[in-house]
């Protein structure tokens, strides 16, 4: 053997022993790793009145709290995009609101609101203050604070929605409404997935159409996951709706606040603004109902001016 490959030999083993050694103090700190991120990645939880939990991801940091409320048979994911834009400079927490995602269903006849649990939240969390964001359902809870909770908001964006008109917990069902309730569930029980798959065409065809195939696959996802707590029980009158219009109608309300919609979405649009001298209406262009995931760089951008500069966009100003 020529001294060249005795050397080339040495140096081999030499290089094996250092990577025998190193290696797997490389795969160690890399797992390490990766159990903190997935630690951190995993969701936080808060106990409810009425017994249950609401877990929730809270990330990002700053000196301001932006909490995003998803939309009806959705959960926390439909924000992903957000989280990614806002974590960098807000502190952001994004709840799976009492029966959806990964939170626990309400007892059927616990008579509770989601504004009242987002405020639970924010005390859990020791937030004061903090701009809330809702879409579509999250838009009425939102709806529901800044009428009846504005000393614990820095500004509202109800997208797809507004403080809303609905039957609040002041009362009862009536015995037709229950009836009525009943023979639904039994529908829905036959067949539950046909129901989900009823209500992503449902939610699609509340899109603009140039927009519904590249954001079928997640509804879909987030849908076919859905508990369906909701559409198989006699359901709690969620909202405050008709008693926190009333006071809104009544009070008013100084909290800036944005309404944007879709073009599309054959809706009565900013029927609130009377009643918030600081609030804008923006239209948005080729879109429809699920704003965010329709035109996810539009609504980003006026998102992020919109928690920049509270109060700052005029009611003329429209999406092209």
């Amino acid at each position: 053997m020529s001294i060249f490959t005795v050397k080339l030999l040495e140096q081999w083993h030499a290089g094996r022993a250092w990577q025998c050694r190193v290696l797997p103090l490389i795969a160690l700190l890399a797992s390490v790793l990766a159990a903190t991120g997935a630690a951190a990645a995993q969701p936080r939880a808060v106990m409810l009145k009425g017994g249950g939990q609401m877990l929730y991801h809270d990330t990002g940091h700053g000196d301001e709290a932006v909490l995003l409320l998803h939309g009806h048979t959705l959960d926390h994911r439909m924000w992903d995009r957000e989280v990614e834009l806002l974590k960098g400079r807000y502190r952001v927490v994004v709840p799976d609101l009492r029966g959806y995602g990964k939170s626990s269903d309400p007892p059927e006849g616990y008579q509770f609101t989601h504004a009242d649990d987002v405020i639970a939240l924010m005390d859990s969390l020791g937030i004061e203050k903090a701009h809330v964001v809702g879409l579509s359902m999250g838009a009425y809870v939102a709806g529901d604070m800044v009428a009846l909770f504005p000393e614990r908001l820095l500004s509202c964006v109800m997208v797809s929605g507004e403080t809303c008109n609905f039957t609040g917990p002041g009362k009862p069902r009536s015995a037709k409404e229950i009836a009525e309730r009943k023979q639904s569930i039994k529908k829905v029980e036959a067949d539950v997935e046909r129901y989900k798959r009823r209500r992503v065409a449902g939610l699609l065809s509340a899109c603009h159409p140039a927009n519904r195939e590249k954001i079928r696959d997640e509804l879909t996802r987030e849908i076919m996951d859905w508990g369906a707590w909701q559409a198989l029980h006699i359901t709690a009158r969620v909202y405050y709706g008709e008693q926190a219009l009333a006071r809104l109608k009544k009070s008013g309300s100084n909290v800036p606040a944005l309404i944007i919609y879709g073009e599309s979405e054959k809706v009565t649009r900013g029927y609130t603004l009377p009643y918030l001298p600081c609030g804008k209406l923006i239209v948005f262009k080729k879109c429809g109902h699920m704003v965010n995931l329709e035109q996810p760089q539009q609504f980003d951008e006026t998102l992020l001016h919109w928690l920049e500069h509270c109060g700052t966009l005029n009611e003329e100003s429209k999406q092209p």
